[in-house]
């Protein structure tokens, strides 16, 4: 039998449009940032350091934020505020994927037993369980991003 990880591995663009539209009820409030948030916060307030000291990095694989490191002597103030603030954020937000099937293991159990366990349905089973899902599990699903 899989599990909720398999699942939330496999959603597709119609599935995760469909379970935001699921979870719009949700009381938590996310404290996370997209990954596309992401880029644009720290083009607005970094476009121009990374340009100047970074034209060569890698957007993946954290190239930019180690750029940005390398040479906080030479970043802006304004910079080096935005991509602190944007990066936790960012790291919140994976560690909310990384963490979700542990942290609601428990409430699958027992709200979503017999869901079967592909294309996002036990996911979006603990979606419309929100009014007894447990408040750790629903926030979880909010940091993570599978309600946005």
């Amino acid at each position: 039998m899989r599990n909720l990880g398999d699942d939330m591995k496999r959603f597709t663009l119609p599935a995760l449009a469909a379970l935001g539209l699921l979870i719009s009820a949700l009381p938590a409030t996310a404290q996370t940032i997209s990954f596309g948030d992401a880029y644009g916060r720290l083009a607005k307030s970094c476009g121009r350091d990374i340009e100047r000291l970074c034209s060569t990095a890698q957007m993946g694989g954290n190239g930019i934020r180690a750029c940005l490191e390398k040479n906080a002597a030479k970043v802006s103030a304004d910079c080096k505020q935005t991509a602190a603030e944007t990066f936790a954020l960012l790291g919140k937000r994976v560690q909310a994927q990384t963490t979700a099937v542990q942290v609601c293991e428990r409430d699958r159990q027992q709200y979503c037993r017999g869901v079967q366990p592909h294309d996002g349905y036990q996911l979006a089973c603990l979606l419309k369980a929100t009014k007894v899902v447990s408040a750790a599990c629903k926030q979880v699903i909010v940091d993570a991003g599978w309600n946005d």
